[in-house]
């Protein structure tokens, strides 16, 4: 039984790299830690040391690190990429004598993404091991608990698809998930540092989470009151000093990146500015969507499933009810019901919920598999004093537990659809792969002074929608290499300092990446498909043009 769970954890594994090969590039969601590892990765900390700090450096740091020029809305911390970019290092270190990483821009983005997905992978494996250990306790079943719960992970999209995209709640779920198991094991002090930890460096709203789990902590008397406030106020201490020193380096001026995250989404509610949904939106829309038909087990992690009765249902809740499992579920449920009351929401915010679901659905399905087992157990070798299994109870049984696989089938399918569909999600990322292959000979021959440079022009929906730096380090490198040319590559924003407006008109760019089709002066060379939607009744995917690569037209 070792050896089917090691199996449904490495369908798990296969499934999230699948999605990770299917979908390598990144949105603006994911933009800042993707651009802080590539920034770390190739320049380090010291040219914001020299610069800022001692005043040792004549190059201006803005240059080199993209998020001085490109802010966003707010700061984020550096000690996630930093993570990823060292383990990088290592990494291309390791492999130098076979290959030089530096030169495969975009293997190296994708190993970064590979690195936090197996920081995730780690995380939940070690879920899985307490959950067999402490969770169930039907015995001779402990080993379905770990199998069952990889293969509902494995059935749904946003677990295995998010595990490697750099999102801060990506990195937070790291944490999370291990405070879920250390707390299954009853090492309740760990699993606050846990908590605590991915709320002040890289999710404040993990707060939440972190205030119904202490109340249910405090409540069951798994922790007194003075222990978890000096367990808390440590950890608090020990991550405001890994944050605030060094993303104080990293953006040139003291700042907590949570502490301003927090002021901007809670306190002054501008998050609002992006859209708003209903109260009920996490359960009827979000929860669903996330959990697919794996949900419908959770209920399942609470009944004892007794097939000895003369009825089928017993509504003696001492007979038919197992509320072990309930302090687990408890603090996640009021986790979603008190996010719910911000106005701004996505099914990222609760990501961090997921996995105990994942756990209580496994058990459910645990629960079932026991049930089938003893309805088809030998009659021979019952205990005398238990009833011989009809057959009317063995039909309901098989049909319950067959309608379980079925259910994870077809989630698996859905969540396959939804891989295809986020394929098409990052139309900036295709174009400037298509440009990258695009035959730069073509277009010298038009122009002599595009034999020592080629300027390439970004607009804000193609860097929205896939354009990172490893992308943009992958086309300097290919147009150098294949072309002997030097690509200037002008990236546009929403800060004032990065709009161009009838500047376009006047800058002598080569080729531009646009939403619109047409630029005066340029003609369109390749199109990326985006903006994909679900024909559900026809069973297809649809999708129109979004980024169009354009090239100056001759004598333009």
């Amino acid at each position: 039984m070792v050896l089917t769970k090691r199996l449904s954890f490495l369908l798990l594994s296969l499934i999230a790299i699948f999605s990770l090969l299917q979908c390598p590039y990144s949105k603006v969601e994911e933009s800042f830690n993707l651009q802080a590892t590539h920034d770390l990765y190739f320049y380090g900390i010291w040219p914001a040391v020299r610069a800022h700090w001692f005043g040792l450096s004549n190059i201006d740091s803005s240059v080199l690190y993209d998020h001085l020029k490109y802010p966003g809305v707010v700061p984020r911390t550096f000690v996630g990429p930093l993570i990823i970019s060292t383990v990088l290092k290592v990494l291309s270190a390791a492999l130098r004598p076979l290959i030089n990483l530096d030169n495969h821009p975009l293997a190296l983005e994708s190993l970064a993404r590979g690195v936090l997905l197996i920081f995730n992978l780690h995380a939940l494996y070690r879920l899985a091991n307490a959950a067999e250990e402490k969770i169930v306790k039907l015995k001779g079943c402990q080993y379905l608990m770990g199998i069952y719960m990889f293969l509902i992970t494995a059935s749904q999209f946003h677990i295995p698809y998010y595990a490697s995209r750099m999102l801060p709640n990506s990195f937070a779920l790291v944490l999370v998930i291990h405070a879920y198991a250390d707390w299954i094991m009853s090492n309740i002090n760990r699993s606050i540092v846990w908590m605590t930890v991915a709320t002040f460096i890289f999710r404040c709203d993990v707060l939440i989470l972190l205030f119904t789990f202490g109340m249910t902590l405090l409540i069951r008397r798994e922790i007194g009151i003075v222990q978890a406030i000096k367990t808390g106020v440590v950890t608090v201490i020990v991550s405001l000093l890994m944050t605030v020193p060094f993303d104080s380096i990293m953006w040139h001026r003291l700042l907590w990146p949570e502490g301003e995250v927090f002021l901007f989404n809670v306190v002054h509610n501008k998050s609002s500015e992006y859209g708003t949904s209903p109260w009920h939106w996490y359960f009827s829309t979000a929860m669903p969507k996330g959990l697919l038909l794996s949900m419908f087990f959770i209920p399942l992690s609470f009944v004892r499933i007794s097939l000895h009765n003369d009825k089928i249902m017993s509504f003696q809740p001492s007979q038919q009810f197992d509320l072990e499992a309930l302090p687990y579920f408890v603090p996640v449920a009021a986790f979603i019901a008190l996010y719910s009351f911000l106005p701004h929401k996505e099914i990222r915010f609760i990501f961090i919920a997921f996995p105990m679901l994942n756990v209580l659905a496994a058990k459910g399905m645990v629960n079932l598999h026991h049930a089938l087992h003893v309805a088809w157990e030998d009659n021979s070798l019952r205990k005398k004093d238990k009833q011989p299994m009809t057959k009317l109870k063995k039909f309901v049984v098989s049909i319950m537990y067959l309608g379980g696989l079925c259910a994870m089938i077809l989630s698996f399918a859905v969540s396959m659809v939804f891989v295809q569909v986020s394929k098409l999600n990052y139309p900036g990322g295709h174009a400037l792969r298509l440009l990258a292959n695009h035959p730069f000979s073509d277009s010298l021959e038009l122009d002599t002074k595009m034999q020592k440079q080629i300027n390439i022009f970004i607009d804000v929906a193609s860097a929205m929608t896939g354009v990172s730096l490893f992308g943009q380090r992958y086309l300097v490198v290919k147009g150098i290499s294949d072309h002997a040319a030097q690509c200037i590559i002008s990236k546009a924003g929403y800060e004032i300092d990065n709009t161009y407006g009838e500047e376009l008109d006047n800058v002598q760019f080569d080729f531009i990446l646009s939403e619109n089709s047409h630029m005066e002066g340029f003609e369109v060379i390749h199109t990326a498909k985006g903006h994909p939607w679900i024909d559900w009744r026809n069973l297809a995917i649809h999708s129109k043009n979004a980024i169009f690569v354009q090239r100056r037209k001759q004598n333009a």
